[in-house]
């Protein structure tokens, strides 16, 4: 197993210099470079090429671009000049993570959730009404929904704030940059979301339910008062909880947006599990059904929707731009968007080579994650 993850490390390394390679091909192609949107004065612009290299040989142009890259030097931004794209991404890709990839991982566990449920009980209201929903929520148009959600919840109803990441008149006093709040948001859900797949995993050691359940409660309420011990000792609890009121008109829309895929293809997997023999076998053995259920059926059902979940991670840092544009969240949506408008190459190349290596980082985690789970892939790879 060791081996096997240093071999795909290796070859993912080859693979990312493989792809700025492509980026730097891209660039050169180009009928100008990135002094053409800088500067107009052809002294300034021969200036500015030897400052940023631009006058060097192709083959001296390439090593600097790969040195940069791999010293996470991105150049800089035309739109924030001269702001360094590394600067620029980070101040927004914690926003995308916040919302979007936690929209995701929640979508993907209800949808997983509902999907085997719905198999497990099929033919009445519980599968119509669900694999309705499933089927609305899946074929949604993302603006009419955040428009919807933004007018009835926020503007009518007044139970949640409908515009913007942070309210001013709280954040006035606030020592810390909303930032901050929120990759400490990041970063504990990331921890809190680990530590309860744990959990979810020692639990089902235990064949009897109410031991399994007691464990899961209890481990929850222990997780959800260490959260709440960190806050209350940093001090910045109630800048977080502003930010969370804020996240979840948005970070409802896109739940909603997003697990009706994954039940439906939950349930697919399912139906096509049920049927074969080792379940058959399982239920002439008399074991129980939540066990036959979770145990047999589910986990051999999960791995097309886990690849699903792995393959999408990629996109969720650009995120969904409707959604956005709806909520007024500025976060890597709107920046994709000013790249384009005002042809800021550098950052579109630096947002390119983080979603590549987001790409990369999830292919190498669901190889990992399928050789784990899959005994009939670990034995494959040992022999």
């Amino acid at each position: 197993m060791a081996r096997f993850i240093i071999r795909r490390i290796l070859r993912g390394v080859i693979t990312i210099v493989i792809f700025q390679t492509l980026l730097f091909g891209l660039i050169q192609i180009l009928p100008y470079d990135f002094t053409t949107f800088l500067v107009l004065q052809p002294e300034s612009r021969r200036l500015a090429q030897s400052e940023l290299g631009l006058n060097l040989p192709v083959w001296q142009q390439y090593f600097k671009w790969l040195g940069d890259f791999f010293r996470l030097d991105l150049g800089l931004s035309y739109i924030a000049w001269p702001t360094p794209v590394i600067d620029v991404l980070a101040g927004r890709v914690s926003r995308t993570l916040l919302l979007f990839l936690t929209a995701s991982i929640l979508a993907y566990i209800i949808g997983i959730w509902l999907g085997k449920l719905v198999v497990w009980q099929r033919g009445g209201w519980f599968e119509f009404n669900f694999t309705l929903v499933g089927v609305i929520s899946y074929t949604s148009f993302a603006p009419f929904l955040a428009f919807v959600m933004l007018n009835i919840f926020g503007y009518y109803l007044r139970w949640f704030p409908y515009q913007r990441l942070i309210d001013h008149n709280v954040w006035y006093m606030a020592t810390v940059t909303p930032e901050w709040v929120i990759t400490r948001l990041v970063i504990t859900g990331f921890i809190s979301m680990s530590l309860l797949f744990f959990l979810s995993w020692f639990s089902q050691r235990f064949n009897k339910k109410f031991t399994s359940w007691s464990i899961r409660i209890w481990g929850t309420l222990l997780i959800a008062l260490g959260v709440w011990g960190f806050w209350k000792l940093s001090g910045q609890g109630w800048l977080a909880v502003s930010i969370l009121d804020h996240l979840t008109l948005p970070l409802v829309s896109v739940i909603l947006l997003s697990f009706g895929e994954t039940m439906l293809l939950m349930r697919t997997t399912m139906l096509e599990t049920i049927g074969e023999n080792y379940i058959l076998l399982a239920k002439a053995k008399g074991l129980p059904s939540h066990i036959i259920r979770d145990r047999h059926a589910a986990r051999n059902a999960f791995f097309p929707v886990l690849t699903r979940l792995v393959l999408n991670l990629p996109y969720v840092i650009i995120g969904s731009l409707a959604i956005e544009l709806v909520f007024n969240w500025q976060a890597m949506g709107v920046i994709v968007f000013q790249a384009i408008e005002f042809q800021d190459i550098p950052l579109l190349m630096g947002i390119l080579s983080l979603v590549g290596i987001m790409a990369l980082v999830g292919h190498i985690i669901l190889d990992i994650l399928q050789i784990y789970l899959d005994p009939r892939l670990r034995y494959n790879e040992v022999n």
